[in-house]
């Protein structure tokens, strides 16, 4: 009975203890990871994949993943009592979020109507420069051109709906990067709100290279998404496909600073960044677009950080100054 009773009260005190930790973890806020493009998210939700990988969106949620090397994994549906993104408003606890994003400081923005065309996309390609890396380390700098299915940026419009979703593909230049963030970086991105995002491992750059951005449609909801040194190697690739999101992208940016904690003119380099040789195809054809078609700062943002300013040559090529 004596040892009977105390593997009962052991029993007890072990299911207490397995509770209390359950309630714990449950109370405990949860964890952001930042991201190109609008706030931080869940990161649970947030997935690297190795370059060359295709991802399918699956009907239950799910997404299955085909790796470079023929082997396939599942990523589960990202579920989470919180947003999957964190905004501008309080999460569903009403905690402030940190005042550490800065939005999209400053871009260039064109729809396929402006030009005269209906539907979508099918490829666009720039070729970013990379510039000097600044004095000082802001959380996260980001520059990319990358390709939306709607018209959405982060910090001035209300989040997207699963009734209103949304993607973004982007090939992103990032400081800092690395073990010891010392150095650019640039990775592939599918970023969707409502359903998480996707990354390349990533590779090293350094100032002066130049890096070739390709956004290309291999299908009729499928695309590529890619970005590497001019005529070098490590070209960070990866494939989507997603009925939902994908078969129309219509919305093209170019030359977007976006920013996590950047404080003054030293978190941002002192020598322009550009994109050059930017163009668009439609049904397997070069679409005409002059430098007066793509807007500038469409929606700027509440506040500059470092005078950023972008202007666009007569043949669409971009450049943004900071200091």
């Amino acid at each position: 009975m004596k040892s009977t009773a105390l593997l009962l009260l052991a029993s007890s005190q072990t299911a207490f203890a397995e509770l209390a930790s359950s309630q714990t973890a449950f109370a405990e806020p949860p964890q952001y990871t930042q991201i190109p493009f609008g706030r931080s998210v869940l990161s649970h939700c947030l997935h690297e994949v190795p370059s060359g990988s295709h991802s399918f969106a699956q009907s239950d949620g799910t997404t299955k993943v085909v790796q470079p090397n023929g082997k396939i994994i599942t990523i589960p549906k990202c579920i989470s009592k919180h947003p999957t993104f964190r905004f501008n408003q309080d999460d569903v606890q009403g905690r402030p979020l940190p005042a550490d994003y800065d939005g999209w400081l400053s871009y260039t923005s064109l729809n396929v109507t402006d030009i005269g065309l209906t539907g979508g996309f099918d490829s666009f390609t720039s070729t970013m420069s990379v510039p000097d890396i600044p004095k000082e380390a802001a959380q996260q700098l980001f520059f990319f051109p990358g390709l939306q299915n709607i018209d959405w940026i982060p910090k001035v419009d209300p989040e997207p709906t699963d009734s209103n979703p949304f993607d973004i593909i982007q090939p992103v230049l990032q400081y800092p990067y690395g073990i010891f963030g010392s150095s650019w970086g640039l990775k592939s991105w599918y970023v969707t709100i409502n359903a998480g995002a996707l990354y390349t491992s990533g590779v090293k750059v350094k100032e002066g290279d130049a890096i070739l951005c390709n956004m290309t449609r291999t299908g009729e909801d499928s695309w590529s998404i890619s970005g590497g040194v001019t005529g070098g190697k490590g070209f960070q690739v990866q494939s989507a496909t997603n009925a939902d999101r994908l078969k129309v992208q219509p919305w093209a940016y170019s030359a977007v600073t976006e920013c996590y904690g950047c404080d003054g003119c030293d978190t941002f380099p002192t020598k322009p960044i550009t994109f050059t040789d930017n163009k668009l195809y439609q049904g397997g054809k070069l679409v005409t677009v002059k430098g007066s078609d793509w807007r500038i700062n469409a929606k700027p943002p509440a506040k500059f950080e470092c005078h950023e300013k972008t202007t666009v040559a007569s043949n669409g090529d971009a450049t943004t100054t900071f200091q």
